[in-house]
């Protein structure tokens, strides 16, 4: 009787050495059916054969038989067959992107702003595809989102990517700052200005955050008084209603005009670089693969 260590030398080459001399009447046909020679033909079946510790096929005249075991092998072979050209097929839908998933993780402000344009075109193109969406708070979340795996890829700050991860640009964001209506600022956006307004942002470490705090260094000031918030969509109408400042997106800076603000012009080049962000995987999820060329 075949031990367990033989068995394991059982390989589907093996199997489908015999499930093709079966259904095609002989070695020679079978061989030229899977494209090898008859001498390995014979080889795998024999190498099967002692795996298995038992004969499959024995000689009868100048044709080849199967043994009482050989009949008894044939049909679990045939199972196995099946199940990989069923593993196949759905490998191949698949690729196809007929079905499967993809999930992307990013920062709230991203999520409302520059994800919604790629994830709507990837949509329209692969409806079958399963879409979802995950929010994260801050970039050392987001990276730790796409190390275990939570999310196939993010969106997030492209030039904060750990060397073990990749990193792919997308676009760069504009930054506006947003001030109430009335407010005198026909000197535009200077020193005095920010010195003499309160600031609305969110805390340290998110990406806005740090653009806000580039702004005021490079000016060399500091803002007065700090109000501090999570919730990103507040930045806009709690700075206009407290008569501070807040330096946002442009996506989020349109907003101003609906509570009673508007917009100033940041420095030239103010903003971040936005990049999608996802693990090196030499089996790379379809869904992903097709999302990366759209960008």
């Amino acid at each position: 009787m075949a031990t367990q260590s033989d068995l394991s030398g059982v390989s589907l080459p093996q199997i489908a050495a015999v499930i093709t001399v079966v259904d095609y009447g002989s070695f020679t046909a079978a061989a030229d059916v899977l494209g090898i020679s008859q001498p390995s033909l014979s080889r795998r079946i024999q190498s099967l054969e002692q795996s298995l510790g038992v004969p499959i096929f024995r000689a009868v005249g100048r044709t080849m038989q199967l043994t009482d075991a050989g009949r008894s092998i044939v049909p679990a072979g045939r199972r196995i067959l099946d199940e990989l050209a069923s593993i196949n097929a759905l490998g191949a839908s698949t690729r196809e992107l007929k079905t499967g998933s993809l999930r992307i993780a990013g920062l709230p402000s991203l999520i409302g702003s520059v994800l919604p344009e790629y994830v709507g075109q990837f949509h329209k193109k692969h409806p079958e595809i399963h879409l979802e969406i995950l929010s994260v708070q801050d970039h050392e979340e987001l990276v730790e989102t796409i190390r275990l795996g939570s999310a196939d890829a993010a969106f997030g700050v492209s030039h904060q990517v750990p060397a073990d991860l990749e990193s792919r640009l997308v676009c760069q964001q504009e930054f506006a700052a947003v001030v109430p209506a009335n407010l005198n600022t026909a000197t535009g956006l200077n020193a005095q200005l920010l010195s003499s307004l309160s600031l609305v942002s969110l805390p340290q470490p998110t990406s806005i955050r740090k653009v806000t705090d580039e702004i005021y260094r490079s000016l060399g000031c500091v803002p007065p008084r700090v109000i501090t918030t999570v919730q990103r969509d507040a930045l806009v109408p709690l700075s206009i209603a407290c008569g501070g400042i807040t330096m946002v997106p442009g996506v989020m800076a349109t907003t101003a005009e609906v509570f009673g603000g508007k917009q100033l012009a940041l420095p030239e080049g103010t903003g971040r670089a936005i990049g999608i962000i996802y693990r090196r995987d030499p089996f790379q999820n379809p869904a992903l693969t097709e999302f990366l060329h759209l960008l």
